[in-house]
């Protein structure tokens, strides 16, 4: 059975289940725990099956959390998780990224680490009903009452992505859209490594020319260019919410050294890396 095919059973069959239970929401904290999860978009946890175990940052706070099945975990961009897998039960994780939809099933089984992970996406952007009902969700983090608006949001947003998978199964997108979307995806999601033209061309099993060609063609700027507006991005995010030093963030961005970084972000920005975080710090 096909990936997503499968993700969509696990979908219906909680769907069929009825109303989703309690609503956790993370929320920013100016400090996190090793080794916890932190990207850039964001996500919401779906417990399929018994329990969750995870920490998460909550107004300004860390919080450990027992969700159990039909719990929801929003958890909004630039805000950190921590699973503990030493527990039994399912879980799907979405992920609404600019490019695509990252779906993630994972199974534990009183482990210290997943005991299986199923994954697949739908490479493409949330379209307008997507975008509102995650705005929604948002939104109803702040609310001072859960009256229960926001587990019938989220349960929209899970048909939501239920159907883009219907969708995608329909879809006549190119497959040359589709590999510079998952490349693009690759470098947003390991751009603090070493990495190049030459290795990322070696791990999709192409040419570094076909690669180069793929990004003037399908995203408009070159691969070196592309990469480069990743790393800076996730340089401003880090010189305005955390206190590190530039040598940590370079290490932390796939820079070489916070020289070349201050370099590079200036061409880019036209602001040195101190005046950004003066003008932009939180």
């Amino acid at each position: 059975m096909l990936k997503s095919a499968m993700i969509a059973r696990q979908i219906d069959g909680f769907l069929s289940r009825g109303r989703l239970g309690r609503i956790w929401f993370a929320s920013h904290t100016d400090e996190y725990p090793p080794n916890a999860f932190l990207v850039k978009f964001a996500r919401m946890v779906v417990i399929l099956e018994g329990t969750y175990l995870t920490a998460i940052g909550h107004k300004g706070q860390y919080l450990e959390i027992e969700a159990r099945q039909g719990d929801v975990i929003y958890i909004p961009s630039q805000t950190w998780d921590l699973p503990d897998w030493n527990t039994q039960g399912k879980v799907l994780t979405l992920l609404f990224g600019h490019y695509q939809i990252g779906m993630s099933l994972t199974f534990s089984d009183y482990q210290t680490k997943a005991a299986s992970v199923i994954k697949c996406s739908v490479p493409e952007p949330m379209q307008q009903e997507g975008l509102y009902l995650e705005k929604a969700l948002c939104e109803s983090a702040l609310a001072a009452h859960d009256n229960g608006t926001a587990s019938c949001i989220a349960e929209g947003l899970l048909r939501y992505c239920r159907g883009k998978i219907e969708d995608h199964r329909y879809s006549h997108a190119g497959r040359s859209n589709d590999k510079w979307r998952a490349i693009s995806m690759y470098l947003q999601k390991n751009f603090s490594a070493k990495i190049s033209r030459e290795s990322v061309a070696l791990e999709y099993g192409i040419s570094p020319n076909h690669l180069s060609r793929l990004f003037r063609e399908e995203g408009g700027m070159g691969f070196n260019e592309y990469l480069t507006l990743v790393r800076i991005d996730r340089t401003k995010m880090l010189l305005s919410q955390y206190q590190m030093n530039m040598s940590e963030i370079a290490a932390r961005t796939g820079f070489k050294d916070s020289s070349y970084m201050g370099r590079v972000f200036r061409k880019h920005t036209g602001m040195t890396l101190g005046e950004y975080r003066a003008k932009y710090a939180a």
